[in-house]
């Protein structure tokens, strides 16, 4: 009984097939891969025959032949040291699940990386057919590597060391963040503050020369924080503690980066600050907390669920070798909330 078992579980071969109808292998599997000259006659018979005992070609065999593996890769970011993954950023999630659910669409599989690959070595054990690279830092290895493997890229956001890189995603951080600084300015706010990543991602990059250029063109006083990367991942309480104890105190705080709001928050409250009444705030990126927390944050929603989509369709044409138009500039929207709400509502 275990054996017949063990034999009804094993895998039906091309070779099964081809005994089954007394062909040789080569006429079997070119009547299934469209080889050949045969008669349509014995494609359909072969193609019968195969659907009745099950045969079904293995992923191997196919990525032989087609010369690819019906795989899509989605690299999450790293700091600039490489140690520090974005594996609790709800943008980044979000993204994950837009890019799988757009691969799964094409027929494709989607593999989520770890953030550590270097080289192209650990690029082949991967392979892809395709990479989309999240957030790459200047100069990034990995976008080397796989450019050197002749693999076909998509970043979201661009490495800053390629600024005419043609196939990126960008959100547009550096109008992002002047829409930021506009609106807390027409609510009153004159000393405005910014937390920000101390790295080398364009992103964290575009919304520092944004911000240097608004205050200048103000005339303001630049107030900024960077906060190094490898603590990227934590709360900014100590910034923002240390930040908002200053006299004259801000009077507005942008957070470039979602994970800073638990933080800013939490320095408030030891400090007594009232959120909008003494300090507005507002964040650059959404995300479920910010919408709903004590108080709702007024933030930038970047939209990472499209951002993805557009990446693997991009990624998608570039696999089949077809012409790309880039970069793509996916629409951000600026959500208003209670934590800047003082003062008159612009337009109102």
């Amino acid at each position: 009984m275990a054996e017949r078992g063990a034999a009804r579980s094993r895998r039906t071969t091309i070779r099964d097939v081809a005994e089954h109808l007394g062909l040789s292998v080569s006429t079997v599997s070119s009547s299934l891969n469209g080889g050949g000259t045969l008669k349509e006659s014995t494609r359909e018979r072969v193609r019968q025959a195969a659907a009745e005992l099950g045969y079904r070609p293995s992923r191997t065999a196919l990525a032989f032949r087609l010369g690819r593996t019906g795989t899509i890769a989605y690299s999450l970011p790293t700091a600039d040291d490489g140690s520090v993954p974005m594996l609790d950023v709800e943008a980044y999630m979000i993204g994950a699940r837009a890019a799988a659910n757009a691969a799964f669409e094409a027929g494709y599989a989607l593999t989520l990386t770890p953030p550590t690959i270097r080289g192209e070595e650990g690029w082949n054990l991967i392979g892809a057919d395709g990479v989309v690279l999240c957030d790459p830092v200047q100069g990034d290895e990995r976008l080397a590597s796989l450019e050197r493997l002749g693999v076909p890229v998509v970043t979201i956001e661009r490495d800053s060391s390629r600024p005419d890189w043609p196939y990126v995603v960008t959100g547009d951080y550096e109008r992002n963040t002047r829409t930021l600084l506009d609106h807390l300015h027409e609510r009153g706010a004159r000393r405005i503050a910014l937390l920000a990543p101390d790295a080398s991602w364009s992103s964290a990059e575009d919304t520092i020369r944004a911000y240097r250029e608004w205050a200048t063109e103000h005339g303001a006083e630049e107030i900024v924080r960077l906060i190094p990367p490898a603590r990227i991942n934590h709360d900014a309480y100590v910034d923002a503690l240390e930040l908002l104890g200053s006299d004259p105190r801000p009077d507005a705080l942008v957070a470039s980066a979602e994970q800073y709001r638990p933080g800013v928050l939490r320095a408030c409250r030891d400090l007594g600050i009232g959120i909008p009444d003494q300090l507005l705030i507002a964040i650059g990126g959404d995300s479920q907390a910010a919408e709903h927390g004590d108080p709702p944050i007024t933030a930038i929603d970047f939209q990472p669920a499209l951002q993805s989509e557009l990446a693997v369709q991009m990624l998608l044409r570039r696999i089949e070798g077809d012409a790309v138009e880039g970069p793509i500039v996916s629409e951000s929207m600026l959500r208003v909330r209670a934590s800047s709400g003082r003062g008159q509502t612009p337009g109102a």
